[in-house]
């Protein structure tokens, strides 16, 4: 079956060979590199992100400890105990004083109705807050992620169960404590130590909602984060890395054609928090596109190279070539007195050329004798 391609001169077989002999260690050590630094950058980024996630998560615990505990030892006390408006009130005012980020603190009735507060509104409703319900059962602790009543902003409202000294559940002690600390906490986490102008923290509250976010602001409304990736993973990679595309903090849905490949590292936290901390997936590979642009200025130079010595290289090897292609064209005319060029190189075109010499001293002896045959 004939080519299709056109026969190639001597140059540019001259050039692909060379090309060939250049560039295949070159790519062979490029994929080599490239597979090396693409498991050192993003160990190099899981290892950044875990040490801030640990970090964002022991502040956190710390902060959501502090808040459990200042209930959990003042229920224990004589006054929360008494049930008795006068005696609780300087305590939920010490309490709310005491800590800055703490904007109500209250006790509740059996009834689900406030019993007394550290401001002066008039009682409220709260038989249907699951803090409510959680510690009036007896258990340890309640907590809910929600718009406050009072302040109409996103809250973290805890409870604890106050119990006489037979263990009966008179009421619950809570209070409403403003994202701020936690929203502060986020903000902070340094965007170099996480490794790069996309690393962020984020902090998930038991029920699935935002609690706090690098670079967010929080508005008067809670985000539903029950359908994000880092979510619906806590279990499986709790601890862990997770990868997924990430459509933004604002989204609900997160499910988008447009997502940026991030890399998060998850961390639990006290009483079912969780805390993640991602960045961008190119981001974290940035020394690999290094190796890339690096390599590709190698190969780069590897052809202008190729080319080089070809068109240094290949006229001397054609030209000779070509010289002797014309004087055997002129033999098989019956032309002998040419002058056979490059007899004293030692390389495969001289003996080219001597042996072509040869040929064309014997083919002349040849016409000579012939002719004088013919002559006589």
């Amino acid at each position: 079956m004939a080519s299709i391609l056109p026969p190639l001169s001597l140059f540019w077989r001259f050039f692909l060979g060379l090309l060939v002999a250049a560039l295949l260690p070159l790519l062979v050590t490029w994929y080599i590199a490239r597979s090396e630094a693409t498991g050192k950058a993003q160990q190099l980024a899981v290892d950044r992100l875990r040490i801030e996630a640990v970090r964002v998560a022991q502040r956190a615990d710390a902060w959501l400890n502090l808040n459990y505990e200042t209930l959990a030892e003042h229920a224990d006390t004589i006054a929360i105990r008494s049930m008795l408006p006068e005696l609780q009130k300087p305590v939920l005012v010490a309490i709310a004083s005491h800590q800055p980020w703490t904007q109500l603190a209250f006790t509740v009735g059996p009834d689900g109705m406030s019993f007394t507060r550290s401001d002066n509104l008039a009682p409220i409703d709260y038989h249907e807050r699951i803090y409510f319900k959680t510690a009036m059962a007896g258990q340890v602790m309640g907590q809910q992620m929600l718009i406050s009543k009072t302040t109409n902003r996103p809250s973290w409202v805890v409870s604890v169960p106050i119990k006489d000294e037979q263990g009966k559940v008179l009421g619950v002690l809570a209070k409403t404590n403003g994202l701020n600390e936690l929203t502060d906490l986020l903000a902070n986490a340094s965007r170099a130590e996480i490794g790069g102008e996309s690393g962020r923290a984020i902090l998930i509250a038991p029920d699935g909602k935002l609690a706090g976010l690098t670079g967010a602001v929080f508005d008067k409304e809670l985000r539903d984060w029950t359908k994000s990736p880092i979510f619906q993973n806590r279990e499986s990679t709790r601890g862990g890395v997770l990868e997924y595309d990430d459509c933004g903090p604002s989204t609900t849905t997160f499910t988008c054609d447009n997502g940026r490949p991030v890399i998060a590292v998850l961390e639990p936290a006290k009483f079912g928090w969780l805390v993640a901390v991602q960045m961008d997936r190119v981001e974290a590979l940035r020394p690999v596109a290094d190796t890339d642009r690096t390599m590709g200025i190698l190969l780069f130079v590897a052809v202008l190279l190729a080319a080089a010595f070809a068109a240094i290289f290949a006229p001397g090897l054609s030209r000779p070539l070509v010289r002797l292609t014309t004087i055997a064209e002129d033999m098989s005319r019956g032309h002998f007195d040419h002058e056979i060029p490059g007899t004293d190189r030692r390389d495969e075109i001289g003996g080219l050329s001597r042996a072509i010499e040869r040929m064309t001293r014997s083919l002349r002896l040849a016409m000579e004798r012939l002719t004088k045959t013919e002559a006589g």
